[in-house]
């Protein structure tokens, strides 16, 4: 393939493997990016050689395209490619209906490259996946670590789904694009990056108390760029390229860490379900969203809060109380959940089983998780950190109401069959505590 010199292969299968301690075999996704000046020429020029015989489903949105989805059209056209510009309104939301949609217009196509961030980029795997069809990313945004990762996340009857997918073959990335990029998307992929700091710990505490299936590669692969956003956030808003493109290479790294993983553990935790509850919300609230990854933010705080209560717990104060609390909590999903809450209640019930243990395996294993417990960062480290890239990180900011944000903190572990730190913190309980530190932090 033409320029293929110029595309470099983002992660060592022989490096994962040193870095692996779990024994078992990760799927080392092959995933090459171009980046620079002239990656959508090169996007171009690749696909005219390799595609020259058949035609290209070429998504974006109204946003997208005018960052970078026409520039990319037109340099198709140049070289005659045969494309097919899908060019949906501003800020789209990933649900089924829409997938499918985008699955029909991709019937007959080579090839689906997606011009732009979160939704086009699911939408485009979505399809790709669905049809057996080659994909290709133009990210437009640092605002979230779904590139490269292998799943989706589609509305599937109203509830926030994560499907299995595959990752882009290839990734064309201006870095002026990504730099100029809209602040408070930055912002979001900062806070979404940051998720790492309390999911991996989540996907820790699961491990020991059930499966054992915790490895650290996927938190190694991602270590490697943090110095870079992490030490200087608040040159994020001042659009520094160094910082900036490091913040986006964080990203890449942490989708790659749920490819690796096989699930989307080592970068979702408790605080992802925080997001994804008021997204399945708007239908009932009426509330429309903001940005995933500062929804995720705000996650963030909480499980840290979580995490330091719970450290300072002994043996002793954990009660036997695992069904009782397992039936209440699933006593109050219609009243949250109306119309959704069929579909919610299905995904609770998947861990009652695992939920029910929890008063014979927590105080068999409180020493070892009081020792993962006090490792997380506390609250103020993440709401400092935040605030330097610019962020103002209030509820009031977020468009959240207290009181909805309160529900978020004891309800959104119902949504999900993973086991988080809101789990174990309603265990113990400490969750509703946690949501109301949580709330004077963020007031």
């Amino acid at each position: 393939m033409a320029g293929a010199d110029n595309k470099h292969l983002l992660v060592d299968a022989k490096k994962c493997e040193a870095l692996c301690d779990c024994g078992g075999k990760h799927t080392v996704p092959v995933v090459r990016v171009a980046s620079g000046e002239g990656a959508y020429s090169q996007l171009a020029e690749d696909c005219a050689q390799t595609y020259s015989k058949g035609s290209v489903l070429l998504l974006d949105d109204e946003n997208t395209h005018r960052a970078a989805g026409a520039s990319v059209l037109e340099l198709l056209e140049q070289r005659s490619v045969e494309c097919r510009p899908v060019t949906l309104p501003g800020d789209p939301v990933a649900t089924e209906e829409l997938a499918e949609r985008i699955c029909d217009l991709s019937e007959g196509h080579g090839l689906i490259i997606a011009v732009g961030a979160g939704t086009i980029t699911d939408l485009g795997k979505y399809a790709s996946d669905k049809g057996g069809i080659p994909f290709w990313s133009v990210p437009t945004a640092p605002s979230m670590n779904g590139y490269t990762s292998s799943i989706v996340a589609i509305k599937v009857r109203g509830v926030k789904r994560t499907l299995p997918s595959r990752p882009p073959r290839f990734i064309y990335v201006d870095p002026d694009v990504i730099r100029d990029s809209p602040l408070e998307l930055r912002q979001a992929g900062f806070c979404d990056v940051l998720a790492k700091s309390v999911s991996d710990f989540d996907w820790r505490v699961e491990s020991l108390l059930f499966d054992g299936a915790y490895c650290s590669l996927p938190s190694a692969i991602v270590h490697g760029p943090e110095s870079r956003y992490l030490d200087h956030p608040e040159k994020i808003p001042q659009g520094d390229e160094e910082t900036v493109m490091g913040l986006f290479e964080g990203l890449l790294f942490s989708g790659i860490a749920m490819t690796l993983a096989g699930s989307s553990a080592p970068a979702s935790g408790g605080e992802h379900l925080i997001s994804h509850f008021f997204d399945m919300r708007e239908s009932l609230t009426g509330m429309k969203p903001n940005l995933h990854g500062l929804q995720v933010g705000a996650g963030v705080i909480l499980s840290a809060a979580c995490y330091r209560r719970l450290a300072g717990l002994e043996e002793r104060d954990l009660k036997a109380c695992a069904e009782n609390l397992f039936e209440t909590e699933a006593g109050r999903i219609p009243s949250v959940w109306g119309s959704l809450a069929s579909e919610v209640e299905q995904q609770f019930r998947k861990k009652r089983d695992r939920l029910l243990q929890f008063d014979s395996q927590l105080p068999l294993k409180w020493p070892q998780l009081r020792g993962l417990f006090s490792r997380v960062r506390k609250p103020d480290f993440f709401v400092d950190l935040f605030r330097r890239t610019g962020l103002e990180m209030t509820l009031p900011s977020l468009g959240i109401p207290k009181d909805e944000f309160t529900l978020a903190a004891v309800s959104a572990r119902t949504i999900r069959d993973r086991i988080t730190v809101l789990d174990i913190s309603a265990h113990a309980g400490v969750l509703e505590d946690a949501a109301a530190e949580t709330v004077e932090a963020l007031s």
